[in-house]
């Protein structure tokens, strides 16, 4: 799917809640550009979202939300700088896959799960 089509350019209802404040956390841990990289949209997405010119379209609504709840859990655990190498490194509780990969295609539940399972001292 296009960045374009993953998003809508006027802001609106139905939009994913508090997607400005979304955006500003995930912007203010990963960056702009790399929040971009991970959801799939252009570079100047999540600033548009932040400053509230835009929302994301459905697709990306639910990525920034599923990733925002993940990288709060995931901060509750490790400085920023780990919980992003965790993020994209591989995890036993996974079975090998990386918890940003398993995200964006499952969602976030198995990725809360394996938060869990790190916290709690078993694979991960």
């Amino acid at each position: 799917m296009t960045a374009a089509a993953r998003t809508t350019r006027r802001a609106r209802g139905g939009a994913a809640p508090l997607v400005r404040e979304r955006a500003t956390f995930l912007i203010d841990v990963l960056g702009g550009a790399e929040l971009a990289r991970w959801l799939g949209v252009s570079r100047s997405q999540p600033t548009r979202w932040r400053q509230g010119a835009e929302v994301p379209g459905p697709e990306a609504a639910r990525e920034l939300v599923d990733l925002d709840h993940v990288m709060a859990r995931a901060l509750m655990l490790y400085p920023a700088p780990v919980a992003i190498d965790w993020l994209t490194s591989s995890n036993g509780y996974l079975e090998g896959a990386r918890p940003v990969d398993v995200l964006k295609t499952r969602g976030s539940a198995e990725v809360i799960a394996a938060l869990d399972a790190a916290e709690s001292g078993a694979i991960g």
